[in-house]
């Protein structure tokens, strides 16, 4: 893909990340950080389209991205987050007390769901409320996909625990938990694993970087 269309599906991604919301041409030509014409910007999105990267959820003249889309900018287009030295220190803080303290911190911070593995079998799971206190779980069939999720964590657990060998985020199709949802997850020392579920539209650049330094902090 040329550099412009990859910035230009960034900068859709990006922007959906933090607002849920379909964007559109008139917004990304308005912010200034493309050096070319609106049409050009409309061109550039329906090829995009047309590439399977994004797409219009309903008569909304925006477009959010896809599995696909998503699944590109998670091979190319990542820009790591790094924890700051103020979070740096509460994630320390607080795995002194229980690494469940430190995954009730992670809710917090990402208002994600987390989960922290000891043994395949042996798990635990916080954060359900601020997970649905994402938009997406305005629809019901998304609450219900979670619920299915919950109800089948051990089954999961179990599947996965012993193939996580390095960091992974997992989409779409991937994810062992659900095909509508996101996990990144990381092996920790001792056999455990940790891991942050959500919606696909989770910040990655910002979870990922505290589950680096969650990884420095166990270690």
């Amino acid at each position: 893909m040329e550099k412009r269309k990859q910035k230009l599906l960034k900068e859709i991604i990006d922007i959906y990340i933090k607002t849920a919301r379909p964007v559109g041409s008139k917004s990304l030509s308005e912010d200034k950080k493309f050096d070319v014409s609106p049409a050009t910007i409309r061109n550039d999105m329906f090829e995009l389209e047309q590439l399977g990267y994004i797409m219009q959820p309903h008569t909304s003249a925006g477009r959010i991205p896809t599995i696909e889309g998503y699944r590109y900018y998670l091979d190319n287009l990542l820009a790591i987050q790094k924890a700051t030295a103020k979070e740096r220190t509460e994630l320390k803080s607080a795995y002194k007390n229980d690494i469940r303290e430190l995954a009730k911190l992670l809710v917090e911070k990402t208002n994600m769901a987390t989960i922290v593995g000891f043994a395949p079998n042996s798990f635990y799971f916080t954060g359900l409320f601020n997970l649905f206190s994402q938009p997406e779980f305005e629809d019901y069939k998304m609450v219900l996909s979670m619920s299915q999720v919950v109800d089948s964590l051990e089954k999961a657990m179990g599947d996965i625990y012993s193939s996580i060998e390095k960091p992974e985020l997992l989409i779409g199709d991937d994810n062992p938990f659900s095909s509508d949802c996101a996990v990144a997850i990381t092996p920790l020392p001792g056999k455990q694993i940790l891991a942050v579920l959500g919606p696909v539209r989770m910040d990655y650049n910002r979870i990922l970087g505290f589950l680096e330094e969650t990884v420095k902090i166990v270690k």
